[in-house]
């Protein structure tokens, strides 16, 4: 075990390799499919799992950019996709460091895999990058991820909101 990997006496938390691709994929379009059940925009392109894959592929590459994986012996059980953001342009400049994705495996929800996720996210990528904030999207029907959220000290921000032009 690495000294850059998290251990718990169930699962590991490490970064993410190109071995660990296909089933993190597979998870994030497992996600992807349950957002859609909720709203149809989050629909799965033709060429949304190619794109997400070339994503992870160029983080896996990039410092600025990171993936983790939570592992059960050698079963992926979840993930973390972030990236740091430079804001600046029109706002007082900060760095904040954004959670894109984020999954645990249903059967291994509320073991503390995701905190260990978003902790493992923010003691290494965010601080390295010396970031003031972690922010992230959830969708609004999405109660438990946002009661997830809000015990970890998360707070509301924005509110997006959308008209359908008929």
């Amino acid at each position: 075990m690495g000294k850059n990997t998290v251990h718990n006496p169930t699962y590991e938390i490490s970064k993410g390799k190109e071995e660990d691709l296909e089933d993190i994929v597979k998870l994030w379009v497992e996600i992807i499919e349950w957002h859609a059940n909720i709203d149809s925009n989050f629909k799965l392109d033709i060429e949304g799992k190619e794109n997400f894959t070339t994503m992870l592929l160029n983080a896996f590459n990039d410092l600025s950019q990171v993936v983790y994986v939570a592992k059960e012996k050698d079963l992926l059980i979840g993930f973390l996709y972030g990236y740091i953001k430079n804001l600046s342009g029109f706002f007082k400049h900060r760095i904040v460091a954004h959670i894109s994705d984020i999954a645990v495996l249903i059967e291994h929800r509320r073991k503390g895999i995701g905190t260990a996720l978003i902790n493992k996210f923010q003691n290494e990528l965010a601080l390295k990058f010396k970031a003031t904030d972690i922010t992230l999207y959830v969708h609004v029907n999405n109660t438990d991820a946002i009661d997830f959220y809000h015990n970890l000290g998360f707070n509301d921000r924005l509110l997006t909101m959308e008209r359908k032009i008929e």
